[in-house]
């Protein structure tokens, strides 16, 4: 199918300015496009100035941002969805993660967005295939995750469905590095995708550790903070996992501890959100928050990030040049 091709996407259209659209708009503008955003709650239009602003110190910080305020004249806020469709030569999808409410948002977008331009979903929740479903034109829908808070977190999820075009995946994954984000394409579908399935199969086993009385919430998210996250962080858990082999790497490891490794895999608890384990989870958040609300808490998380990536930036991870000339097929 023919897309507009990169060079020529100069306005990009938000549909949903909460949360994630706030970090998306702000990001967009950093990078030098022109912003369209429609919302139907009262208010929208002045919260998501003010949420902009609110961001650009972080992306100054990071040196996405070159201008001191943002640049709020590239920033228009449509009367409709229609209005924003007819404008835009890119949309960026961000509703409730509501399949009724995706269904009427996309199918409007779809229905007067120019055929030639790429609908992207920021949906956590709702497959590719189902969202396509509410389009005419569902080759031109793929699915690009971001994760919060979406200004700073590099990564975004690029899915395709069964009917996505190979050409609108190649330039939904072009369009994010453009970015300066670090997009992954997942080659099939999955419920919840990738990174959600990862990080929630290590909570489900805190969850069971925090109820079973193994250890306190601190120490569990201490056993995170002082020995697997700065390792998975620098390197990823398959690799972190290739390193513990020694210089023999995995095939060595496997050799010596597969039947350990077996072991432990087959004693994870099926863990359920059962009254006794959210009341756990609960009080042990309680506990973990230290007496300072959670706006206080991702202030400091959003400090610490920036410093953190650019620390990442300083200490290139050795295998991405190799990695990004291998990229030119998805």
């Amino acid at each position: 199918m023919q897309l507009l091709p990169l060079e020529k996407i100069r306005t990009v259209g938000l549909a949903g300015a909460g949360a994630v659209g706030y970090g998306w708009a702000a990001l967009l503008l950093a990078r030098g496009y022109d912003v369209v955003a429609s919302d139907p709650a009262d208010g929208a239009h002045t919260r998501l100035e003010q949420a902009i602003t609110e961001r650009w110190t972080s992306l100054r910080r990071l040196g996405i941002a070159t201008t001191e305020a943002p640049p709020m004249g590239h920033l228009r806020f449509a009367s409709s969805l229609v209005d924003m469709a007819q404008a835009s030569d890119l949309v960026q999808e961000n509703a409730p993660e509501s399949p009724n409410v995706k269904r009427q948002v996309i199918g409007e977008i779809d229905a007067y967005l120019p055929a030639d331009r790429l609908i992207l979903s920021s949906s956590g929740g709702v497959p590719p295939s189902e969202l396509q479903s509410f389009c005419q034109a569902p080759e031109r829908l793929v699915l690009g995750h971001p994760f919060h808070p979406a200004h700073i977190i590099p990564l975004v999820e690029v899915v395709g469905g069964d009917k996505s075009a190979p050409e609108a995946v190649a330039l939904a994954l072009q369009f994010y590095k453009g970015l300066g984000k670090h997009p992954i394409h997942l080659k099939r579908e999955m419920v919840g995708h990738l990174s959600n399935r990862l990080q929630f199969a290590l909570l489900r086993e805190a969850s069971h550790c925090l109820a079973a009385g193994v250890a306190s919430a601190s120490d569990i998210d201490a056993a995170m903070r002082w020995g697997l996250g700065p390792r998975w962080a620098l390197m990823g858990s398959l690799m972190t996992f290739n390193l513990a082999g020694g210089p023999g790497g995995l095939s060595s490891l496997l050799e010596r501890f597969g039947d350990d490794v077996q072991r432990w895999w087959d004693a994870l608890e099926p863990t359920r959100l059962t009254p006794e384990v959210r009341s756990a989870l609960i009080a042990g958040a309680e506990a973990l928050t230290a007496d300072q609300s959670n706006e206080q808490w991702a202030h400091w998380r959003d400090d610490a990030l920036i410093e953190f990536f650019r620390f990442v930036s300083d200490h290139p991870y050795p295998a991405d040049h190799k990695n990004s000339s291998r990229s030119g097929s998805v």
